[in-house]
């Protein structure tokens, strides 16, 4: 823990930048048409087995994975202050933090930091060049601690490298 109590004092913004809301890929037709022939056999099995529900489920899905795609993420200003970090519209204390870590997904590199109370986990983009001074503000008031890879992530990783949607 820091020598220093940062909650109680005037907050002080010590790191700025500025990054999309959320990672984003452009993808391919064949990636739509796999995934329109998959969601499609999975909802005449799961018709059969449970009715229209499910259906409507997997409908949903497909819409969200087009709708982000197609939608272009924001432009948001981020802080890590004295006191947390700060979005447009939030400040997750230090204190609601238990750990964070960092990881690539689709060329952005994000930090990923799980919260003791809702929403549980938050997801920021960050500025590649800033890195390492997150890191250290960051690894001053929380733990840094990356998440265990667990049977089911090695998984996940084979199928998607086996069965390619693009």
């Amino acid at each position: 823990m820091p020598n220093q109590n940062f909650s109680n004092s005037e907050e002080l913004v010590l790191i700025e930048w500025s990054a999309f809301e959320r990672p984003q890929k452009k993808w391919s037709k064949e990636f739509y048409s796999s995934v329109i022939v998959m969601a499609f056999l999975a909802s005449v099995i799961f018709y059969f087995i449970e009715g229209i529900m499910p259906v409507l489920v997997i409908l949903a899905m497909l819409f969200m994975v087009w709708a982000m795609s197609r939608t272009e993420p924001r432009t948001e200003r981020y802080a890590i202050s004295s006191w947390g970090l700060k979005t447009q519209e939030r400040t997750y204390r230090f204190d609601d933090m238990t750990s964070f870590w960092f990881e690539t997904k689709w060329g952005a590199r994000l930090m990923r930091i799980n919260l003791a109370g809702v929403p549980w986990h938050i997801v920021i983009l960050i500025d590649l060049e800033k890195e390492n001074s997150i890191k250290k503000i960051m690894t001053e008031r929380i733990i840094y601690q990356e998440p265990v890879v667990t049977w089911l992530d090695k998984l996940v990783k084979w199928m998607g490298d086996k069965v390619p949607l693009e």
